[in-house]
């Protein structure tokens, strides 16, 4: 009975390790990039980028293709539809 509880903790700990090596570290990876994501400057970074695409689509001609135009247009008479039937 003790050999057997010997196996299984040293089975056990092999296991851990070796999570810890393998998927641990990629979890950790995709931690710290999201928590670089959520800072502060880049926070401030993506809305400036956000600012300056808005700005180059308004000095296009035309923003929207006709696909795209009908397909918003479509989409937003669905919405004004559903809200004026909601009363």
């Amino acid at each position: 009975m003790r050999l057997f509880v010997y196996k299984s903790l040293f089975i056990f700990f092999c296991i851990l390790i070796t999570f810890k090596l393998t998927i641990g570290s990629l979890l950790k990876d995709v931690e710290t990039r999201i928590s670089q994501i959520k800072s502060k400057e880049n926070i401030v970074l993506i809305k400036d980028k956000i600012r300056e695409e808005i700005r180059g689509s308004l000095n296009k001609d035309q923003i929207l293709n006709t696909e795209d135009a009908i397909l918003l247009k479509k989409f937003l008479e669905k919405i004004n539809s559903e809200i004026q039937n909601a009363n």
